[in-house]
């Protein structure tokens, strides 16, 4: 079961990526995949969802009347550059809004978790280059980019204090991480240690529950192993999953126990959970399934089109073929329920309201 401190989970999409408004860029071919970054609006989106998110925490905080509490943020992201690029825009907005009604900084610690299981959908339609890279290599990569973005900003937090004549303007701003950024380079998904290419529809959504589940477990572990013994029971523990637009879509899926038609998702939308108390929960426990998997191809490319981060007028069309998919898939024929007794509310989905006047 989850800790009862984790009572806020928040769902996050990647903000605007690079190749959808400059159509010239290209990949690196030596890195085998398809994995552009933020634009400069783009980053600008996960600060400003920071910031939101900031001040969403604040008030549950004082609907808990945790007011007082440390918070302690873990973000589980995709490895692909643009979700990493939003979670760490996402904890600079967090930070830079960082302030108490009596102007004193409150206790904030993030830590960041790439996780493979919250990547894109593999579908040939979405990486028709292919994909020329394996999980570990592509991990690997990731996670030396950041930790040459921890060394930069030691070093120019150290030059600061040291010298006299440190010039300012010779900062990149965009390599400095947050002070209170813990970058966890140990952690796997004890699922997924591999691409699955291709990858079929139910495969995905699969893959993207057993990842919900695995992720919540290994936050209520950090939780026990690292804060109960040293902190106070009111300490606020509070999960975000960065990913893609059909992980937002899957994940809600997840809480809600039951497949939905998926809805768009914006850049940098935001989903916000709350988890009930164990009494609701007991008298009215919540089922979720598994089930065999069906491998429909054609079906799979028509959900990659909607999927492609570029939603559009195909939505209609969407609609009936989810629900087309889902009564010919065994999904509702050999689906065996299991007893969950964790109850989420859901206070917003995939809301963009706090960018309505942030355009390219």
């Amino acid at each position: 079961m989850v800790s009862d401190l984790i009572k806020t989970v928040f769902i996050v999409r990647h903000g605007e990526r690079l190749d959808h408004i400059d159509k010239s860029w290209q990949p690196d071919p030596s890195q085998g995949i398809w994995d552009p970054p933020l634009t400069s609006v783009g980053f600008e989106q996960a600060k400003r969802t920071g910031a939101t998110l900031r001040n969403m925490t604040k008030k549950h905080k004082e609907d808990d009347d945790q007011s007082a509490a440390a918070t302690y943020i873990i973000i589980y992201t995709s490895p692909f550059q643009r979700c990493i690029d939003t979670s760490l825009g996402l904890i600079r907005g967090f930070c830079t809004s960082n302030k108490t009604t009596d102007d004193t900084e409150e206790e904030l610690s993030f830590t960041l978790k790439l996780d493979l299981g919250l990547t894109e959908w593999m579908s040939e339609s979405l990486f028709e280059e292919g994909i020329d890279c394996s999980a570990s290599q592509f991990l690997t990569r990731q996670h030396e980019k950041l930790a040459r973005q921890q060394a930069y900003t030691y070093s120019v937090s150290a030059a600061s204090r040291n010298s006299k004549k440190f010039i300012t303007g010779d900062i990149d701003e965009s390599l400095i991480l947050p002070p209170a950024l813990q970058i966890d380079y140990a952690y796997r998904n004890p699922n997924f240690t591999e691409l699955e290419f291709p990858e079929n529809y139910n495969d995905m959504i699969q893959r993207f529950e057993q990842t919900r589940r695995s992720c919540l477990k290994n936050a209520a572990i950090q939780q026990q192993d690292h804060y109960s013994s040293i902190k106070s029971s009111t300490d606020n523990v509070i999960v975000i999953f960065v990913t893609h637009a059909v992980g937002v879509n899957a994940l809600l899926d997840g809480f809600r126990n039951q497949t939905t038609i998926p809805l768009e998702s914006k850049y940098c939308s935001i989903s916000c959970l709350r988890r009930l108390s164990s009494s609701t929960s007991d008298s009215t426990s919540m089922l979720t399934y598994t089930s065999d998997q069906s491998d429909v191809q054609s079906e799979d490319d028509e959900l990659a089109e909607y999927y492609d981060d570029g939603i559009d007028d195909r939505r209609k069309r969407q609609g009936s073929l989810v629900q087309q998919q889902l009564q010919q898939s065994p999904h509702d024929q050999t689906a065996t329920p299991t007893i969950s007794k964790e109850m989420w509310s859901i206070q917003c989905t995939m809301s963009d309201s706090h960018l309505s006047h942030l355009t390219s």
